[in-house]
């Protein structure tokens, strides 16, 4: 678990009390990499399945236990039209809803991931725009990285040897053996035990889907070119027939749910491993404003629409305290009722 000691708690609030309000506003290496000190090393197991998050967002909700009838009223209600909740709900004969009722369900199979934390960003507001954060400063990073159940059969078909063709290497992933399917960027604001989540995103599926489309097109249109002489086969030993299945048996198991799975081990860390229940998300607009995003390298929206809305945010015009207090220029200049955030107190 990667729960903090009390010993580091103590740490950690005497150099928050050391610190003065302009250097907490933008953290500093030393700052994040006491943090992320704190924390344990080692693998931490991340198991998920289709619609966890339900099962999550009610058993924090519920505290310890509330009438069905009065979930229903609320934004969570919706998560109780979810197959093994309605099972759940199907055994609360007194029609109340315990957290143990909502965990007492669980499915034949599920996936297990690796949770590992990085850090991103620089020191300075200069390079905020290349590293897409909403202030200058660092961000933390949470990994979701694939177990061995994907990790075998990745290796016998795609067979890489110096690289691997799904990484990008300029991204926060795991690497040193892990491989990472996703991550998300998280600003942390421990003053205001607040969290603002940055951005959730992926490589490794939209890249191999890319080569699959790849091989897929070369034999519609007749190209002399092989798949094995292009550039995206170098130092790879599966074929083009490997590649396709990978893709189809392999990974797609994870290309519907990589977003649910990651934005619910996020919000999983934050409550059980550092005490933050307040959480704040861009939503797609003010996203790419604040982290001064082109046309060209816009996210996909749903992750900033559909996914939060899921996952039961609601919006706000109030925006995490630690931009509130921004004295730059540009945050300034920015009217406050045109930015909207999700938020999410759980």
């Amino acid at each position: 678990m990667l729960r903090f000691k009390k010993d580091s708690m103590l740490l950690v609030e005497f150099a928050l009390n050391e610190m003065t309000i302009d250097e907490f506003r933008t953290m500093n290496e030393h700052d994040v990499n006491m943090i992320l000190e704190c924390l344990p090393k080692g693998k931490t197991r991340f198991y998920y399945f289709k619609d966890r998050y339900a099962q999550m967002l009610l058993s924090y909700y519920v505290g310890s236990g509330l009438p069905i009838r009065q979930i229903k009223k609320t934004r969570y209600g919706k998560l109780l039209n979810k197959r093994f909740i309605k099972a759940a709900t199907e055994n609360a004969g007194d029609g109340m809803l315990t957290p143990e009722a909502v965990q007492s369900i669980w499915p034949g199979e599920y996936e297990c991931f690796l949770l590992t934390l990085d850090r991103w960003g620089q020191g300075t507001k200069w390079l905020r725009r290349w590293y897409q954060t909403s202030r200058g400063g660092y961000n933390l990073v949470l990994q979701l990285n694939f177990s061995a159940k994907h990790n075998r059969p990745y290796y016998q078909l795609v067979g890489p040897e110096d690289r691997h063709p799904f990484e990008r290497l300029s991204h926060p992933i795991a690497g040193e053996g892990y491989h990472t399917l996703a991550w998300s960027r998280i600003d942390v604001d421990l003053d205001a035990d607040q969290a603002l989540i940055e951005e959730i995103q992926n490589d490794w599926i939209r890249d191999a889907l890319w080569a699959k489309g790849y091989i897929e097109r070369l034999r519609r249109y007749g190209s002399r070119r092989a798949w094995e002489n292009s550039y995206f086969a170098r130092c790879l030993n599966g074929s083009a027939e490997d590649i396709i299945r990978y893709v189809d048996e392999i990974l797609s198991a994870y290309v519907k749910l990589w977003a649910e799975a990651m934005l619910a081990a996020t919000l999983w860390f934050l409550r059980e491993e550092i005490g933050i229940r307040t959480v704040f998300y861009h939503t797609f607009e003010t996203g790419n404003r604040l982290k001064s995003i082109g046309n060209w390298s816009r996210p996909p929206r749903s992750l900033y629409t559909t996914l939060p809305e899921q996952f039961c945010f609601e919006k706000t015009s109030t925006g995490p305290e630690c931009l509130q207090k921004q004295r730059r220029k540009r945050t300034r200049a920015i009217k406050p009722e045109s930015l909207k955030f999700w938020k999410l107190v759980f």
